[in-house]
């Protein structure tokens, strides 16, 4: 019985193009988790939702049409990340449809440094409709008279790095490597391969206006298959957290996109283009992307909004800031009290590990209460804190301050059951060591004192 490997005469268009099977993009850079499932949930402590659409060489029939929805977001305390991910790639006349479940999990080695790891597994429905073709042989054996759906199960494999501002990343997708199997009108079996790939990423995080949060980064991309030459993406990114991205995009041998974002609250869109690079370039025409997100959960404030008329005299200003920064402290301080005093109250629970205040001025708690800036679980240790904060903006300007004065350690973690943040100059593993450091921050800070974590 004869056998046929259709994959390069399917895959002819987008081969020529970007080398591989897997749907192309030119704003992946904003949503990472698309790229590999290490990095589910890894953004920030918010839950993010991404709908993106691309549509590649209008000008040829056919064209590449790919479509996203995303849904991602950690865990708080157990390191965890989990997402979902459902997408639509059209390309004349082949489709897939998949649906993929991600996990990651964050191994902490140290407070700059963590090790990620990521599965992510599904479904993928696959269909080759010879009806759109045009052939020169309409009675070739080997073409299929009806639509051809096959359904199989498939899986991605991540590994991530992160140390301070560095973010390494390793992906296998398509990591089983199915064979699908189809049926021709003469009998005979064919196959389309789902090829496994591989890809690479390396971003660095500069800062460039650190008080309005605006940063710029390089990110490279690097991918692989057997049989195609090497595609890499060289990306340019300038991000302002609070308003919007800029980038630019070098797909090698393709074409360089140029993309803009708004965000505005919680909702943030964003648009590429591409311009093309490659021979075909007059035949293709337009390639654009479109992309529209949303954060849970990241635009809540647990302050009152700040009077609309500002004082001129910086003096003062200043005097109003540290008024509200030190009101802000003791709310926070009465806020861990209240919750001391009820779970006394109520004669706590058997076995809980609730926060308690020793002669010493340590306080001991679970490190299950408490996250650090990621969302990520703390280990335990003794944290030498010099101040706690309802406000989270309080508490990062706080930190600022701190870092400014020469205290490189300076970190934020919060208590997630009281939302209470925490401010400390140092973790350490002995609590002789931690005195000695509150020793040395008496006279400036007298109310320093120790977070025990169990």
């Amino acid at each position: 019985m004869r056998k046929l490997n259709i994959t390069a005469a399917v895959f002819l268009l987008t081969v020529s193009a970007f080398a591989q099977q897997l749907p192309f993009s030119s704003q992946y850079y904003t949503n990472m988790f698309v790229t590999n499932p290490a990095f589910t949930g890894t953004t920030d402590e918010n839950t993010h939702a991404f709908l993106t659409h691309r549509s590649q060489w209008v000008g040829i029939a056919g064209g590449p049409q790919t479509s996203y929805l995303t849904v991602d977001g950690p865990i708080q305390s157990r390191n965890i990340g989990l997402g979902l991910k459902l997408y639509s790639d059209v390309t004349d006349i082949t489709s897939r449809m998949g649906a993929m479940a991600n996990y990651s999990y964050k191994l902490k080695i140290n407070d700059d440094m963590n090790l990620l790891f990521g599965v992510a597994a599904g479904i993928l429905n696959n269909r080759i409709d010879f009806s759109k073709a045009i052939v020169r042989d309409t009675d070739d054996p080997f073409l299929f008279t009806q639509p051809q759906n096959k359904t199989v199960f498939t899986a991605d494999f991540g590994l991530g790095y992160n140390w301070k501002r560095l973010q390494v990343g390793f992906c296998i997708p398509q990591l089983l490597g199915n064979n699908i199997q189809y049926k021709t009108t003469a009998g005979d079996n064919s196959y389309f391969n789902l090829a496994r790939h591989y890809q690479g990423s390396i971003k660095y995080v500069f800062d460039v206006i650190k008080d309005k949060e605006i940063t710029a980064y390089p990110l490279i991309m690097v991918r692989g298959v057997q049989g195609a030459p090497i595609q890499y993406d060289i990306n340019g990114v300038l991000d302002w957290k609070k308003m919007g991205w800029v980038g630019v995009t070098y797909h090698s041998n393709d074409a360089v996109a140029a993309s803009i974002g708004v965000r505005y609250k919680n909702l943030a869109v964003g648009y590429a283009y591409d311009f093309g690079i490659g021979k075909i370039r007059s035949y293709t025409g337009s390639t654009s992307e479109f992309l529209l997100s949303y954060t849970f959960g990241g635009n809540k404030h647990d302050e009152p909004v700040a009077a609309k008329e500002e004082p001129k005299d910086t003096l003062t200003q200043a005097l109003l800031q540290r008024l509200k920064t030190d009101a802000d402290s003791n709310k926070a301080q009465l806020d861990r009290m209240k919750a001391e005093l009820t779970r006394l109250k109520n004669g706590g629970n058997i076995g809980e590990k609730t926060e308690s205040l020793t002669e010493n001025l340590m306080r001991t708690a679970s490190s299950n209460d408490f996250v650090d800036e990621n969302g990520m679980g703390l280990t335990s240790g003794f944290y030498v804190v010099i101040g706690t904060f309802s406000s989270k903006e309080n508490a990062n300007k706080f930190k600022q301050a701190n870092l400014i004065k020469g205290y490189n350690q300076t970190q934020t973690i919060q208590n997630h059951k009281t939302k209470v943040y925490y401010v400390y100059v140092l973790r350490a593993d002995k609590q002789p060591d931690a005195e000695a450091e509150q020793s040395k921050f008496k006279t400036e800070y007298p109310d320093v004192w120790i977070q025990q974590l169990e």
